[in-house]
């Protein structure tokens, strides 16, 4: 693991065919997507130290250190966005269990002598591969390499395939203790010594020929102090109607959530909690755009406690959803007491026992 380490970080560029496949049972959801790329790994001179770009039938990604725009190819259009933090980076598709991934977090992993790691061998078509795998409690690798803290109580095992001649990664699977699911990148035709793209493929101007550049507004959930717009959504499994107006007087806890979401996962039992803490405060979770089979099976699997409301997109745009989970608290008052993107504990605890004695 160390030489494998120590090799990654030395890579100055690979170029690669990236095949990424999400197979969740438990969610009947089952997605696969295969891109070509090439991956700076070296970029001294940029911010967050690397530069990539790649394509697929459907779009082109690009980040050169400053600017990161994704062109969609069918309809023609191109979305900039300027000085990109590195939160929003490391949720890039084209990042996740990628070589960079695994060249921020093998140190870490190396490091850490609880978790428990083994290393084996085996040949494939004559061709030497070293399999290193382990295991992180309630945890899961980001994009760039970070280790997430999860809330269920679940294993994420990890086995990377190493070719033992390059040292370089070949296949990342994650699986997990509770079920079947897993999440698979595999990396072919990989190359230390890619095509060098050219200097103007980096910046969007020299696309604006082909592409039409579209404005891309960064959302922002709507501010504390502000009466929220009512709704009137579907309730999971039932043909109930739930309208926010029916609660005038209350204090009112809302989610705005996706399935294929690990934070919105691992905010369920402290939604629970709350569900359980605070009874007198109404608490719904809205979720975006999810088929209601697909958001049963994940209710199966998590069991929240509380009311989940479906087809929440118009809605989730009206209060400036940008990220999940998003929450956004109403006090009696009837206007917006508290707002975050992500579920922070404390914090929020700390606002529904304010504005429950108010």
């Amino acid at each position: 693991m160390q030489k494998v380490a120590k090799k990654l970080a030395a890579v100055k560029a690979l170029g690669y065919t990236y095949t990424r496949e999400f197979n969740y049972p438990s969610e009947e959801y089952v997605s696969k997507s295969i891109s070509t790329g090439y991956l700076d790994m070296n970029a001294t001179d940029v911010a967050l130290g690397f530069r990539f770009q790649f394509s697929d039938d459907e779009y082109m990604a690009v980040y050169n250190g400053s600017e990161t725009f994704i062109a969609v190819k069918k309809k023609k259009e191109m979305v900039v966005q300027n000085n990109p933090a590195r939160d929003r980076m490391e949720s890039s598709a084209y990042l996740y269990n990628s070589p960079l991934t695994l060249k921020y977090a093998l140190p870490k992993i190396i490091a850490d002598s609880k978790i428990p790691k083994k290393l084996s061998t085996e040949k494939v078509n004559g061709q030497l591969r070293y399999l290193v795998e382990f295991s992180l409690k309630k945890a899961s690798i980001a994009g760039l390499g970070d280790i997430r803290e999860l809330r269920d109580e679940r294993l994420s095992i990890y086995r990377v395939t190493i070719d033992a001649k390059t040292l370089l990664p070949l296949e990342v699977l994650v699986t997990n203790d509770k079920n079947k699911d897993f999440m698979k990148t595999t990396f072919t035709n990989l190359t230390e010594k890619p095509a060098i793209p050219t200097d103007l493929s980096w910046y969007f101007s020299s696309y604006t020929n082909e592409y039409k550049l579209q404005q891309q507004e960064e959302k922002k959930l709507l501010p504390v102090g502000q009466a929220p717009p009512d709704f009137v959504l579907r309730e999971l499994e039932s043909s109930a109607q739930i309208s926010l107006d029916k609660y005038k007087g209350k204090v009112v806890l809302l989610e705005f959530w996706i399935v294929q979401c690990g934070f919105c996962i691992a905010a369920v039992p402290k939604l629970n909690e709350i569900a359980k803490a605070f009874p007198d405060i109404a608490l719904m979770s809205i979720n975006v755009h999810d088929q209601a089979k697909t958001i049963a099976a994940f209710k199966n699997r998590n069991k929240p406690v509380y009311t989940i409301l479906t087809e929440g997109e118009a809605t989730g745009d009206a209060y400036g959803v940008g990220g999940y989970p998003a929450i956004v608290l109403i006090g009696k008052d009837g206007k917006i007491a508290y707002t975050s993107m992500g579920l922070f504990e404390k914090e929020l605890d700390a606002a529904i026992k304010a504005s429950l004695q108010r």
